[in-house]
């Protein structure tokens, strides 16, 4: 990505701004500590300090009990939230004391560990009605592409596709999901620039995080953080968090 009053992005193996290794403190939870009257449908966030590493939030690391016997659950990372997610495979029991138990196992990106730390609530009498947002589409994507990748490094000023794009990417308005979904980042190999489903292991998402706000890029990625200038806001953060685990539609 690129802007045009910055410049476009180049390719080096250094990294300008390193992040700092910051202790993965838990920062937020939902529900919240000691709380009561959770849905039973719910699903169990906690936020940190830090980007969680999805390759360590699993069954080693993250826990959801009630007394001695464990909740089957399934995991995913929001990277842009800075939060773990935990979704139990069915309803839990109503007016029912539960445990989430985070495990030093979790890693950031940068590969800090936090301390044992013990999440506990308890249920209501049922669930709530929550049902699902649609998630973005490519066109919802655009304009954050438009916004910030052209300039004559990914686009032309108007958008339009150029005759050799910064570091072979084009993102045009009809190359640019083309070039983005399933492809192989030319930098980490063995990541996808978008894996529909996954946004935590998405290179194109890791490539935009600032490691501190406004700060230089993330562990796990190399050269700048993208695009130059000012991060994307978390509210463009999220649309690319959510067009990703939706599925990257058209």
């Amino acid at each position: 990505m690129g802007l045009g009053l910055a410049g476009c992005s180049y390719p080096t193996d250094t990294t300008p701004y390193p992040g700092v290794c910051v202790p993965m403190v838990i920062t937020g939870s939902s529900p919240a500590v000691d709380s009561t009257g959770a849905p039973t449908n719910l699903v169990v966030k906690v936020r940190f300090a830090d980007y969680p590493d999805p390759d360590t939030v699993e069954t080693t690391s993250m826990l959801l009990t009630t007394s001695v016997f464990r909740v089957p659950e399934t995991y995913r990372v929001d990277l842009a939230a800075k939060t773990a997610i935990m979704t139990p495979v069915g309803p839990l029991v109503p007016l029912l004391g539960y445990t989430a138990s985070v495990f030093p196992g979790l890693r950031s990106l940068a590969g800090c560990s936090g301390p044992f730390r013990l999440l506990s609530f308890m249920t209501g009498d049922g669930p709530v009605d929550d049902p699902p947002v649609p998630p973005p589409t490519f066109a919802d994507l655009r304009p954050i592409l438009d916004g910030h990748c052209a300039g004559n490094c990914h686009a032309d000023a108007s958008g339009g596709c150029l005759a050799a794009p910064a570091a072979g990417l084009s993102l045009c308005a009809p190359e640019a999901r083309g070039a983005l979904v399933d492809v192989p980042s030319r930098e980490v190999s063995s990541l996808r620039l978008v894996e529909p489903g996954d946004s935590a292991r998405s290179y194109l998402l890791r490539k935009v995080l600032p490691a501190t706000a406004g700060g230089g890029p993330i562990p796990t990625t190399l050269g700048q953080r993208e695009p130059p200038g000012d991060p994307l806001t978390q509210d463009q953060l999220a649309t690319l968090t959510a067009w990703i685990d939706g599925g990257a539609l058209p």
